[in-house]
């Protein structure tokens, strides 16, 4: 008998550090370099990031531009004759500064200088906008600038031909 409680005590003792042991290694689980916890914070951050940005995109959101409108006001003008200088020799813009004008993007530095203000009798006949947007003749297109961020607002292709 003493053969079977020896071989019970070790097989109790066995179970017993086996269990021991898992318990530790189920309670170690979790405590590791935070990594994962971190991921999960981090995720709801850019969320929450992603939250605002879209408010403040919908704060800014301006008046709508009417792209048609725009476009027959200025082939009606260009019929009736007499365009100023800066018209009626306009050159077309080189393909990749029209490649980099992006509504809600920056004007690029080499486009700067090739801006033609649209002169006030055709502006007098252009659909209403705010205040603070200015408009220019790039090449063929219309450009639409809010001036209070020097973004481009809209920008209208082809409204020469």
């Amino acid at each position: 008998m003493s053969r079977n409680g020896t071989l019970l005590g070790v097989v109790a003792l066995v179970s017993a550090i086996a269990a021991g042991a898992s318990v530790t290694t189920l309670s170690a689980q979790g405590r590791g370099h935070g990594r994962d916890a971190g991921r999960k914070a981090g995720r709801a951050e850019h969320r929450e990031d992603k939250k605002a940005k879209a408010s403040k995109q919908e704060a800014r959101k301006d008046a709508a531009i009417d792209r048609d409108a725009h476009v027959r006001a200025i082939r009606e003008y260009a019929r009736g004759g007499s365009l100023p200088p800066g018209l009626a020799k306009r050159r077309p813009l080189p393909p990749g500064l029209r490649k980099q004008l992006r509504e809600r993007g920056e004007l690029p530095p080499g486009l700067q200088k090739r801006l033609v203000p649209v002169p006030p009798p055709l502006a007098a006949r252009l659909p209403p906008a705010p205040p603070y947007y200015d408009r220019y003749f790039a090449g063929d297109d219309l450009i639409i600038v809010d001036t209070r961020t020097r973004r481009i607002a809209a920008i209208i292709r082809d409204v020469w031909r």
